[in-house]
């Protein structure tokens, strides 16, 4: 949190300064402002949420993501005596009947008046449109794509409550039809993801038992099912994902439930069965060096191996 150019780390002394701003806001004690005034039904703060790609942050630090998330909250200009942003992780999990994706989000808390004491005349379409250009560069810094279309003219809100999602997911029908439509879409699209992650997993496992494990094989079989794997920069790091055929990225250490680097290099392995079925006439001095490698063993006689990954 960020108050009157001092930064608040401690989540008690942050409540203590929203209720001060509470009582100033609504007549019960002096403004901290030169100008402005107060009215018993003031607005004392103003929430906003924003939903971020789950890999943005891989590969940071602690500090590193709260210096970037710093960085995002200024980029905002919200123009406020006191803003505080929380990030929530949204790690996935719940029981087996009811699971739950991962869902990283950020929240922003603001007080709608500045440092000179003037209120802010909030208009929601207004705010919506420049909190996603903001938003929007923020992430295209870090190496995500942007339809800029539909950052300049958003379409209907269609946010649902992860409440009355549960509400769905139990089976209980919701008043609103909008509403019960918007729930059966994201649990059918929780539902799909969830097939993906499991129907990509036994390709990977079936064709890494198999004698024609190669990466050029990999990539037949995940064409055939309209997904794509490559190895995309996000956050401070490199990360093998799957594209399936609606543009959704799933991170791969995930469906494989292992790290990152064991991933790469399972993958790098997967190619280098390619280099050694293709050879190409005058073979570069990486694969040259390999060749030799495998001629000649470690003194030690340790040999290295392809990283274990986990069939439970």
């Amino acid at each position: 949190m960020e108050s009157r150019n001092r930064e608040i780390s401690d989540r008690r002394e942050a409540a203590s300064r929203w209720k001060e701003i509470a009582k100033m806001e609504t007549g019960l004690s002096p403004l901290d402002t030169p100008a402005g005034r107060a009215r018993s039904d003031a607005c004392v703060q103003v929430r906003l949420f924003l939903p971020l790609p789950n890999l943005v942050f891989d590969g940071m630090t602690k500090a590193e993501t709260r210096d970037a998330l710093t960085a995002l909250v200024r980029k905002l200009e919200l123009d406020s005596t006191d803003v505080m942003w929380s990030l929530h992780k949204g790690v996935p999990g719940g029981s087996e009947k009811y699971q739950r994706d991962q869902n990283l989000h950020l929240h922003i808390s603001y007080r709608p008046r500045n440092d000179e004491g003037h209120k802010h005349r909030i208009s929601i379409r207004r705010e919506v449109i420049s909190l996603r250009e903001a938003l929007g560069g923020w992430l295209q810094e870090r190496g995500f794509p942007i339809d800029w279309k539909s950052v300049t003219q958003p379409g209907k809100r269609r946010h649902i409550s992860p409440e009355k999602i549960a509400m769905a997911e139990r089976g209980e029908l919701l008043h609103s039809p909008k509403e019960q439509l918007q729930a059966d879409l994201t649990l059918a699209k929780r539902f799909v993801a969830k097939l993906t992650r499991e129907e990509a997993r036994r390709i990977l496992l079936e064709l890494l038992r198999s004698e024609e494990a190669a990466f050029s094989r990999l990539e037949e079989e995940m064409a055939s099912q309209g997904w794509s794997i490559s190895r995309t920069r996000r956050g401070k790091r490199d990360t093998w994902i799957l594209k399936d055929e609606s543009g959704k990225e799933l991170a791969l250490r995930r469906i494989l439930n292992c790290k990152e680097d064991e991933v790469h290099r399972l993958f790098m392995a997967l190619q280098a069965r390619d280099a050694e079925k293709a050879p190409s006439k005058e073979p570069s001095g990486m694969l040259q060096q390999q060749s030799e490698e495998r001629a000649e063993p470690d003194k030690n006689g340790s040999e290295e191996t392809t990283p274990e990954i986990s069939r439970n």
